[in-house]
Order: structure tokens, then C-alpha cells, then sequence
């Protein structure tokens, strides 16, 4: 029993210190830097981004007993404090002589003045197929401008929090 009680407190330290890095980065990331960072993030092309995506999800690798590689983060896109977080799925697959990339973006909102429960408003998805590092946008649920602004933050938020993984796996 006293086992258990000691990894319940473990466990709880464990979130509370991972909270406490992102909160901290956060407030590193609105440095007086940033409207220098979006100028420079609007630059990139979608397909580089994209291709970065892939990469730094690649590295986390596919879980024991799958053929595919499946992530989800959470971290704020929307800027928007009532909702604080939105879901993102990355999906690394194989069909034949390419690999398939899905990256789904799920909004959510409060229900009523509770910013404990909220529901999904909106789910926006990019379908995109690689082969030999060449990537190609099949489908996409968000129009030039947007993915101007969106992926560069994905990418941005997978950092982060693979930033913050590596941290609790090393024990910091």
C-alpha cells in the first residue's frame, strides 16, 4: 500500500514539473522575438513544414506492436485562453512505395461560462503523401494563408513538447 501511495505522489510531482516547463517555455516564446519569429515562419513554404513535421515525428518512432507511427500533442494554436488547447493527431503510415501523412487539428470550445468542459468546434486535416523526401499535399481543410500561420505553430508545439518529454524521461 505504501508503495502505491509513493508512486501516486511521483506521478503527480512528475505532471506538475512537466506543467511547470511548459508554462515557463510559453512564457520564453512571447519574448519581445516573436513578431521577428512569425515574420520569419510565414517565409517557409507549407511543403518544408511539412517535411519537419514528419521528421520530428519520425524520430519519436512507432509503438511496440505497430506498423505505423500515431502522435498526439496538445498545446494552443488558437491564441484563445478560454479553450487553452487543441488536439493534434500526426499519423505516419506505409501504402505501397510511399508513406502517407495525416496531421489533424481538432478546436475546441467551452460549453457555457465551464472552461473545464469543452467539446471539438472544428477539425481541420492535411493529407500528404512522401516518397523519397519529396512531399505532396493530396488534401487540405485550410487555405494558403492559413497553413502559412498554422503549421509553422504545430511544429513549434510538437517541439516543445517532445522538449518537455525528453525532460521526464531523463528525470530532470
Amino acid at each position: 500500500m505504501k508503495r502505491r501511495a509513493l508512486l501516486k505522489i511521483l506521478s503527480k510531482g512528475i505532471i506538475a514539473g512537466a506543467a511547470a516547463i511548459h508554462i515557463f517555455t510559453s512564457f520564453a516564446s512571447s519574448a519581445p522575438n516573436k513578431s521577428i519569429s512569425i515574420k520569419t515562419k510565414q517565409k517557409k513554404d507549407p511543403c518544408q513544414i511539412l517535411k519537419e513535421i514528419y521528421k520530428e515525428v519520425s524520430e519519436l518512432g512507432s509503438r511496440k506492436n505497430e506498423n505505423f507511427i500515431k502522435r498526439e500533442f496538445h498545446f494552443d494554436l488558437d491564441k484563445n485562453e478560454t479553450n487553452s488547447e487543441e488536439h493534434v493527431v500526426v499519423l505516419i503510415y506505409d501504402v505501397g512505395d510511399r508513406e502517407r501523412m495525416v496531421v489533424q487539428v481538432t478546436y475546441f470550445k467551452p460549453r457555457g461560462n465551464n472552461n473545464i468542459i469543452k467539446y471539438a468546434k472544428d477539425i481541420r486535416m492535411v493529407f500528404c503523401s512522401i516518397k523519397k523526401d519529396i512531399i505532396e499535399i493530396e488534401k487540405c481543410d485550410y487555405d494558403d494563408k492559413e497553413m502559412k500561420s498554422v503549421l509553422p505553430d504545430v511544429l513549434e508545439g510538437i517541439r516543445k513538447e517532445k522538449k518537455i518529454f525528453k525532460l521526464i524521461k531523463s528525470g530532470r
